[in-house]
C-alpha cells in the first residue's frame, strides 16, 4: 500500500503536472497553494505520509513548512522539496532540516517517482520496525509476568523455582536445555578453586543455569534460524542478555542478584570486546568471568548450527592459544590459569552431565 502524497506549490500548473503524474503511477495525492493550507491538510488527514514541496513561495517558503512539519506532528512525514536553478544552497538547507531528498526545477518526473518511491518504502520499513519492537516488547512483558508467578514462592523452595526458570528457555531454544545443568557445575567448580566461601559457591551454582534466560524475549525467526544471523539479526539476539537482566533483577533474593549480573555480562570479555555494554576487566562482575568460561568452553564442546561439535583437546587448544573468534585475552588472567592447570575437570563434568 501506497502513502498518500500533499504536493506543495503555488504555482497551479505546477502542481498539476506532479499531481497528474503521480496520481497515474497509483499514488493518492492532495494540493496546497501554500505552508498554511499545507499544514491544515497535515493536521486534518493523518494519512499523508510524503510532503512535495516547493522551496521559493511568497510569505512562509518550503523551509518553514519543513520546520513545522519536523516540530509539530507526532508522525513520520518524508518531505521532498523541489528548488528551481541556482538553489543548491537552499536545498542543502532543507536536507540539513531533516528532509529526505531534493529535485531542480524543470522536474524530471521519472526522478520525481524514484525518490517517491524510495521515500515510501523508507516508511514502510520504518514502520515494520516500529511494529516489531512493540511486538518484542508485548511479549518480553508478558513472559516476564509469567516469569514472576514463578517466583512467587522463592523464599521457601527457590531452588526448584530457579530450575524451572532456568528449564523456560528450553522451549525456545533447545541448545540451552542442555547445557544449563552443565554450567553450574562448571560455576561451581572455578568460584571454589578461587577460595569463594561455601555459601557464595551455592548461590553461583544455582545462578549460574539462568545466563540465558532472556532468549525467551528472542523471537524464534533469530533464535532457531539454522544459518548465519545478518547484522540486523545478531543485534536483535544479543538483547537476550539486557531482557534477562531485567526479568531477573525484579527480585532482591541473593540467588537472582547474582542471576542478574551474570545474565547481563557474561557476554562481556576481559580486553573489553564483548556486549552488551563493552566492559574490561574487573569492571565484568566476578561471577559473569566464572559462567563466561564455563559458557565458552561449552559451545566449543557442543554442536552449533555454525560449527560441529570439538573434542576436549581441541577446546582446550582454543581457549588456550585462540582461533581468531576465541582468544586468551577474553578470559580473566586468573581463571585461564585454573583452567590450564584443571582442564580435565572440564571434560569429566561435561561428560558426567552430558545430554
Amino acid at each position: 500500500m501506497t502513502h498518500k502524497i500533499l504536493v506543495v506549490d503555488d504555482e497551479r500548473e505546477t502542481r498539476e503536472e506532479l499531481i497528474e503524474y503521480l496520481s497515474g503511477k497509483g499514488y493518492d495525492c492532495l494540493e496546497a497553494s501554500g505552508v498554511s493550507p499545507a499544514l491544515e491538510s497535515l493536521h486534518k488527514d493523518s494519512g499523508i505520509a510524503i510532503v512535495i514541496t516547493d522551496i521559493r513561495m511568497p510569505g512562509q517558503d518550503g523551509l518553514d513548512l519543513l520546520s513545522a512539519i519536523k516540530s509539530e506532528l507526532e508522525r513520520d512525514v518524508e518531505v521532498i522539496v523541489v528548488t528551481g536553478h541556482g538553489g543548491l544552497t537552499e536545498a542543502t538547507r532543507a536536507l540539513r532540516l531533516g528532509a529526505s531528498d531534493f529535485i531542480e526545477k524543470p522536474v524530471d518526473l521519472g526522478y520525481l517517482l524514484h525518490v517517491t518511491e524510495r521515500a515510501d518504502e523508507l516508511l514502510h520499513l520504518r514502520r515494520s520496525e516500529r511494529l516489531f519492537r512493540e511486538s518484542l516488547k508485548a511479549e518480553v512483558e508478558a513472559k516476564t509476568l509469567e516469569i514472576r508467578k514463578l517466583l512467587t514462592g522463592l523464599e521457601t523452595a527457590y531452588g526448584e523455582a530457579l530450575d524451572c526458570l532456568a528449564h523456560a528457555a528450553e522451549y525456545k531454544d533447545p541448545e540451552t536445555g542442555k547445557h544449563i545443568k552443565r554450567m553450574g557445575a562448571y560455576a561451581r567448580f572455578l568460584s571454589g578453586r578461587l577460595g569463594w566461601s561455601e555459601k557464595r559457591r551455592e548461590i553461583i551454582a544455582l545462578a549460574a543455569p539462568l545466563h540465558d534466560v532472556g532468549k525467551i524475549g528472542t523471537p524464534d525467526a533469530v533464535l532457531l534460524k539454522p544459518g548465519k544471523l545478518t547484522p540486523e539479526e545478531a543485534a536483535v539476539m544479543k538483547q537476550h542478555a539486557e531482557i534477562g537482566y531485567r526479568v531477573l533483577s525484579r527480585s532482591r533474593h541473593p540467588v537472582m542478584k547474582c542471576a542478574a549480573n551474570i545474565a547481563w555480562a557474561h557476554h562481556e570479555r576481559w580486553d573489553g570486546g564483548g556486549y552488551p555494554r563493552g566492559l574490561k576487566g574487573t569492571d565484568i562482575p566476578s561471577e559473569a568471568r566464572i559462567v563466561m568460561f564455563g559458557d565458552i568452553y561449552d559451545a566449543l564442546r557442543s554442536e552449533r548450527p555454525y560449527k560441529p561439535a570439538f573434542d576436549h583437546d581441541r577446546a582446550v587448544r582454543i581457549i588456550l592459544d585462540g582461533d581468531g573468534r576465541t582468544r586468551p585475552e577474553h578470559f580473566d588472567p586468573e581463571l585461564l590459569q585454573i583452567f590450564r592447570a584443571h582442564a580435565e575437570k572440564f571434560a569429566r563434568i561435561f561428560e558426567r552431565l552430558a545430554g
